[in-house]
């Protein structure tokens, strides 16, 4: 009860929360007037200021409920046996397994192709810059061949 009654007074709350119009006037002086009151100043040169009030510290709403749904399959969906569900499993992960293979052996060679191009200026290479360029692309396919690696074996691991 109390919290409907919380949640009830915090909402008549915010709906009544406005913000708060202040004016600012610069005098020919360079003197600065703030004031709340219109009328309290000439009418030329008054700068009109929207300041919003900001919610008391105290009041805090209960976080929403958190409703979970399991939706149900239709009525004709298809289902498979444990024996044939294993098969797949069991298809999948060969499938992965070799994939992974192909990836670390293609991750060797471009670890390979970076090191020898790192060890060898070519004759155009003369220009330091020329040099860097090349050898960032051999890293990027480095760093390509590690991140299709880490994911193939996080796949795998994720397997029954």
């Amino acid at each position: 009860m109390n919290l409907v009654l919380t949640f009830v007074a915090a909402l008549l709350w915010v709906g009544s929360v406005q913000a708060e119009t202040i004016y600012r006037y610069l005098d020919d002086r360079g003197g600065v007037t703030y004031t709340n009151i219109p009328s309290a100043l000439p009418r030329k040169g008054v700068e009109k200021i929207n300041v919003p009030i900001p919610p008391p510290p105290d009041v805090k709403l209960p976080p929403a409920p958190v409703v979970k749904v399991k939706p149900n399959p239709p009525i004709n969906f298809p289902k498979v046996d444990n024996q044939t569900q294993r098969k797949r499993d069991q298809s999948r992960k060969q499938i992965l397994d070799d994939e992974l293979k192909a990836e670390v052996q293609s991750l060797d060679a471009a670890k390979n192709a970076l090191s020898e191009a790192a060890a060898v200026k070519l004759g155009a290479d003369k220009n330091h810059q020329k040099y860097v360029e090349r050898l960032q692309g051999l890293k990027e396919q480095v760093s390509l061949h590690e991140k299709n690696v880490g994911a193939l074996k996080k796949e795998i691991s994720g397997l029954k």
